[in-house]
């Protein structure tokens, strides 16, 4: 496997991702690109579901702005999930990747589904994406509303330790709480408490205005739903009716809760392979 960093500055962000090449046996000239969630970086996310990918030649792992090392250009000190999608669409089409599938972990899948008309995208893999968190309009609005209030308590003061917990409660209430892996998340978020804070703020926004849209919302290509078993029971309610519509899988990730991409990479991995494998992929052309 090769590794390459690449930096790229657009009209809207300096962006850093890493590309990962592979060889293998066959010639599948595949490429996935995997889209991280809020306040963890491209890499730290993705680097151990990205080991066990076999079906894919090349991996695009981006920081989205403001985590990592990635940065809106200008000051704004409350970016929306628009501003997030054109950062990766200039990154995708300066790198001239047209032909692709994608990934995208909970903020990182709010992002993705945006992007899913603009490129020619074989599988789609969403895994607890933060727009599909209910069927109810109302809940989503709800949990808008409680991830502001967590942002701007972030905002206000980002040496509190106080609101990162809180959030770790909202995204995993049944989670086996433990203390010192709760402190290292907590220790990790901190450290990129702005890009943190902007972007729950920016799914706030998107919650609040886009509810009604999101409890509709329906894949426009094929591919998978990741959730944890632990995780709301809500959020399987709504993943399950993706199931009813197209060409699409859900799976509920054993003993696994939201940090479910750090606890289950294997398991997650060898799943998408299956996926993209029984059925063909992205090509890149």
């Amino acid at each position: 496997m090769e590794h390459h960093p690449i930096n790229i500055r657009t009209p809207v962000a300096d962006i850093h991702a890493s590309l990962l090449q592979y060889s293998h046996e066959s010639q599948k000239s595949r490429r996935i690109v995997l889209l991280h969630g809020a306040g963890v970086a491209g890499e730290l996310t993705w680097t151990f579901i990205a080991n066990y990918l076999t079906e894919w030649d090349e991996v695009l792992i981006p920081d989205l702005p403001g985590m990592g090392a990635s940065k809106f250009i200008g000051h704004k000190p409350w970016p929306v999930i628009a501003d997030y999608v054109e950062a990766i669409r200039e990154l995708l089409i300066a790198l001239d990747w047209d032909c692709f599938d994608i990934a995208g972990y909970s903020f990182g899948g709010l992002v993705t589904a945006d992007l899913l008309g603009d490129f020619h995208i074989g599988h789609c893999f969403l895994i607890e994406p933060a727009m599909l968190f209910s069927d109810d309009a109302i809940e989503l609005r709800q949990r808008g509303e409680e991830y502001i209030r967590v942002a701007e308590h972030i905002a206000d003061d980002p040496s509190d330790s106080v609101p990162f917990f809180e959030f770790l409660d909202l995204v995993s209430p049944n989670r086996l709480k433990r203390g010192r892996v709760d402190e290292i998340t907590v220790r990790r978020l901190m450290s990129e408490s702005q890009g943190f804070a902007q972007a729950l703020h920016a799914v706030s926004d998107a919650l609040l205005r886009g509810a009604g849209i999101f409890t509709r919302w329906k894949p426009k290509v094929s591919g998978a739903s990741f959730i944890g078993e632990l995780s709301y029971a809500s959020m399987h309610s709504r993943h399950r009716i993706l199931a009813e519509h197209g060409d699409w899988l859900v799976h509920s990730v054993p003993n696994a809760d939201h940090s479910l991409v750090f606890m289950k990479s294997r398991w997650i991995a060898r799943h998408m392979n299956e996926r993209v494998n029984s059925e063909g992929g992205a090509v890149d052309l």
